[in-house]
């Protein structure tokens, strides 16, 4: 197995909803046009942590304080590092840096389509919800 070079991020706000990205719709990225968390590349020197505090701050402009790495446990055995992290601001703070569009959504409602499937395992083991 590859090291993996990136990793996800599962942000909930104090309803319990999870943000998500719709990826840029361009070649050569992973799953383009798809709703996912944020995320992406460490950079030489960082920390998984580092990186994943780095890259919500990118793509969200959400500060985050911490985030906790967690189990992924989807079987898809990639290794990505899977972190999660809170956000207590108002949808408005939210600052799209990449991707196409940023939303917070409750993860027991319909999500947006299309999305990984592995992204849909994630916010569903990670929130407690049920995969639909």
């Amino acid at each position: 197995m590859a090291r993996p070079t990136g990793c996800l991020v599962l942000v909930t706000d104090p309803l319990g909803r999870v943000l998500l990205q719709l990826r840029d719709d361009i070649p050569g990225i992973c799953w383009p046009a798809h709703w996912a968390l944020p995320g992406g590349r460490r950079e030489p020197g960082e920390s998984w942590e580092q990186a994943a505090i780095r890259e919500v701050a990118e793509e969200t402009g959400i500060l985050l304080d911490r985030v906790e790495r967690v189990r992924a446990g989807d079987g898809d055995g990639d290794g990505t590092p899977l972190f999660r992290g809170a956000f207590d601001g108002d949808e408005s703070d939210l600052v799209l840096g990449e991707g196409q569009e940023l939303r917070l959504v409750f993860p027991s409602g319909p999500l947006p389509e299309p999305m990984p499937p592995h992204i849909r395992r994630h916010i569903a083991r990670l929130s407690g919800a049920r995969a639909v």
